[in-house]
């Protein structure tokens, strides 16, 4: 079956997601490749993502003031 633009895309999504259905798999041990590659890319940018945002609005901490 040939791989158009929507399958690759749907295809994307649920790897990014690690839904993973199975009504699409990749045939070749280099497409396998690719995509685990791109399922831990996504994880990892997610997690970079959201690691990001809590440090943009956490509370910034005070040093206390030791003056008399």
């Amino acid at each position: 079956q040939k791989m158009t633009s929507f399958n690759a895309f749907y295809f994307s999504f649920f790897i990014l997601f690690s839904v993973g259905y199975g009504d699409i798999t990749p045939a070749s041990k280099f497409a396998r490749m690719l995509a685990v590659m791109e399922a831990v890319t996504g994880i990892l940018y997610v997690a970079v993502l959201i690691s990001r945002l809590v440090s943009l609005y956490s509370p910034l901490v005070r040093e206390p003031n030791n003056e008399p």
